[in-house]
């Protein structure tokens, strides 16, 4: 990092020529330094040097430039322990030099440990490196001939094993709490990170708190919307992306708000307090409350067409209201059969042009005359078919229950009769 692999035999060679011989200590040092170590360039041979030199010369003015050697050989041999043992080293002979706690981090992830004592260390050399970051890499410090861009490159490139470290030896702890902590912390640092985002979403949703899920949702739709540096790779962010379209319509019953959730996650880390994501029934049940002060007949209408929607449908017309008596409701008319003198009327309740229920008279008789679409129709009576796609109940009335039909009477009526049995029974639609 610090360009160590070329300045120190330069750095022993300038020694010699401000007259510090002294510093070695004898001819024999020296040359096995200089003129082997320094020139020696299969790996393998040098590591072989370098032992010689530790063994023959175990104290030497330049020990921490022997250090930085077996670091630099033992990365080419590929010995990530031996490398990350020298750091250690390094560390521990001076606290204040950057090299050990930069591969004692850089390590404990590329090597993918799980010992919890190899952890620790990383993240505590992980956590000096930040906290020590301006004193690295102050201006005063900056390699004649390395412009401020590649310098400021570097610090970056630090910060980010440091974290890289730190979020490693949070993984390995399982737990979503402590990751979740990290997360944070990290996305302190770095807010335009989506990958961050995804592993707050997935800590937060790990630690299973029913009223956290919104929460966790805003940080999936985070990282999906993110664009840019931080932004996740194609593939990844398409998987993210749908993961997203499948849970959100889970929670919330559709996609309603979604567009507005990514737009409002994208422009910032976290959500509000007291954020939530009001699912639709949640909606259906506060827009009912309403109703029933607004409008009570349509309120009622809305809660028997929730019993004859879904999969139990048929089962709760047969239950609560076939033979029932249906409550006052009034309607639309949407269209009649036939054109004059219809025995059957269909009505829209929710609006004025979706068909859901059909009126019949009783004893087969026919509505006298013939009337507008869009008339105003008001009228109760018994539960007697329905049909769920296409959806329709079908009542059965007297003419005295129906109101608003514009001519009077009934054409071909029979004598009413009153059911034998007495009155029907009255349906009543489940609480919600």
């Amino acid at each position: 990092m610090f360009f160590w692999k070329t300045l120190l035999v330069m750095g022993l060679a300038a020694g010699l020529a401000i007259g510090q011989e002294p510093s070695w200590v004898d001819r024999g040092e020296y040359e096995l330094v200089v003129e082997q170590i320094g020139k020696a360039t299969d790996p393998a041979k040098k590591l072989e040097l370098l032992n010689q030199w530790k063994t023959k010369y175990p104290k030497t003015a330049f020990g921490m430039q022997r250090l930085g050697q077996f670091l630099g050989t033992y990365q080419q041999l590929g010995k990530a322990a031996e490398m990350l043992g020298v750091a250690k080293e390094i560390a521990a002979a001076d606290p204040k030099n950057f090299t050990g706690p930069y591969y004692i981090a850089l390590l404990t992830t590329s090597m993918q440990t799980t010992d919890p004592a190899t952890l620790a260390e990383g993240e505590k050399a992980a956590n000096q490196l930040l906290s020590g970051i301006g004193e690295y890499f102050a201006d005063a410090k900056k390699p004649a001939g390395v412009d401020a861009a590649a310098w400021n490159k570097q610090k970056a490139d630090v910060q980010n094993t440091a974290w890289a470290t730190i979020l490693y030896a949070s993984n390995a702890s399982k737990n979503p709490t402590t990751i979740e902590t990290t997360l944070r912390k990290f996305i302190d640092f770095n807010p335009a990170n989506a990958e961050a985002a995804y592993k707050l979403g997935a800590a937060i949703l790990g630690q299973k708190k029913a009223e956290r899920q919104p929460e966790a949702l805003w940080q999936v739709a985070r990282a999906c919307a993110l664009t840019g540096a931080g932004e996740l790779p194609a593939a990844n962010k398409k998987a993210v992306c749908d993961y997203l379209n499948r849970v959100y319509p889970q929670y919330r019953g559709d996609k309603k708000g979604l567009d507005k959730l990514m737009a409002d996650a994208a422009a910032t880390p976290y959500s509000p307090a007291g954020f939530i994501i009001k699912t639709k029934q949640q909606e259906d049940i506060e827009q009912l409350e309403d109703l029933k002060k607004s409008n009570p007949q349509l309120a009622l209408w809305v809660q028997l067409k929730q019993e004859l929607t879904g999969p139990t449908a048929a089962e709760n017309f047969d239950k609560n209201l076939k033979g029932a008596a249906i409550p006052k409701l009034k309607g639309k008319l949407v269209s009649m059969d036939p054109a004059l003198n219809p025995k059957k009327l269909v009505i829209g309740v929710s609006d004025a042009t979706t068909p859901e229920i059909t009126i019949i008279l009783e004893e087969g008789a026919a509505f006298k005359g013939k009337a507008e679409p869009g008339i105003e129709i008001e009228f109760e009576g018994t539960g007697k078919e329905f049909t769920a796609d296409p959806f329709n109940l079908t009542v059965e009335a007297e003419r005295a229950q129906i109101t608003g039909w514009p001519t009077p009477g009934v054409a071909g009526a029979a004598p009413a009769a009153k059911k034998a049995g007495g009155a029907a029974k009255k349906a009543a639609p489940k609480k919600k």
